[in-house]
């Protein structure tokens, strides 16, 4: 058994993991008043709401274990807290003791951490070399649109164009697809893969997949689904400022039917493809565009995402209470 600071850490760890999985439970039921609006709001605000969204686990058990920490160090009464103490509050925080189930809690954590990080990092590694083998093999030549934008062309006779890369993304089209477009939807393709490159969404789409594979698999391919959908609808809302919408949305069509018969593989998550994801819904978005975003949507998820890490706080002390019952402290 542990007395004193080691005791009180190991303790607002133990906080942390509740709060964890008092967080993932929480955006579970939050995704379902927030997901399907998403397309109601400002690109900006797709943004910050998935971001948001599938890092509140972390966020909410930083929270709590501010907040505890501030209780253990008898601040709650100088910021005017203590009427807060009445549902959240954690006793004998001082006290760790390794046979409790807070040590067994601690410990289960860990190892799914650890399987997490490497499942993840085992999984992208593979990628990344099966792809480099892949480029290395084609033997990709540089090349240039008549816009003036560079790009690799790769002697493939599958039609595909996609940006790839975590420090210098870099953008690739086959011959099957530059021989089979027009020199203007080329630009269009090139000028689409050009603002993933811009906006480093190879990278940030890993990070994002990489926060999403804490949540259970329904949540997990709703998260990455809606935002794989958004920085696609944001990279064709960039190629707008130069063609027209129509034109845009008709290459997107045309690439998808000569794409038709490829698979989707919606776990490359290191890879943005042009034509590949969610076609109709981004042509319906061209078509739309958002002219006056949802207030309605906007106030809900603040909201929602300003309660999260009071109900969270709040919680743990009920559950770490509940799970007392069951188990010897």
């Amino acid at each position: 058994m542990l007395v004193g600071d080691m005791a009180i850490a190991l303790n607002l760890l133990s906080v942390a993991v509740l709060a964890f999985v008092i967080g993932i439970a929480t955006v579970a039921v939050v995704s379902c008043f927030v997901l399907f609006r998403l397309n109601q709001v400002s690109f900006n605000s797709q943004k910050f709401i998935l971001w948001s969204l599938v890092s509140a686990p972390w966020w909410i058990a930083l929270s709590c274990i501010g907040y505890f920490m501030l209780y253990s160090l008898g601040f709650d009464t100088v910021f005017n807290i203590s009427w807060f103490e009445d549902f959240a509050h954690w006793h004998h925080i001082d006290i760790f003791s390794f046979s409790s189930w807070h040590a067994l809690t601690l410990l289960l954590a860990l190892i799914y951490l650890a399987w997490r990080v490497t499942r993840t990092i085992f999984a992208r590694t593979k990628q990344s070399i099966a792809l480099s083998s892949l480029l290395s093999f084609t033997d990709a030549q540089d090349a240039m649109t008549t816009n003036g934008n560079q790009y690799y062309l790769m002697p493939v006779k599958v039609p595909v164009a996609f940006t790839t890369g975590f420090i210098s993304p870099k953008i690739y089209v086959s011959t099957g697809l530059q021989t089979q477009v027009s020199e203007e939807q080329l630009n269009i393709i090139v000028n689409h893969e050009l603002a993933h490159v811009t906006a480093r969404d190879p990278l940030f789409k890993v990070l994002f997949t990489a926060f999403a594979s804490f949540y259970p698999s329904g949540i997990k391919q709703a998260l990455i689904e809606q935002y794989v959908l958004m920085t696609e609808k944001l990279a064709d809302n960039e190629v707008t400022k130069e063609y027209d919408n129509l034109n845009v949305a008709q290459t997107l069509i045309d690439v998808a039917r000569l794409q038709k018969a490829l698979p989707t593989d919606c776990d490359q998550a290191s890879v943005s493809y042009f034509g590949h994801d969610y076609t109709s819904l981004r042509v319906e978005g061209l078509l739309n565009p958002i002219n006056k975003p949802s207030l309605t949507t906007i106030i809900i998820t603040l909201a929602l995402l300003a309660t999260m890490p009071v109900l969270a706080a709040s919680t743990v002390d009920s559950f770490h209470h509940f799970i007392e019952t069951f188990f010897i402290h």
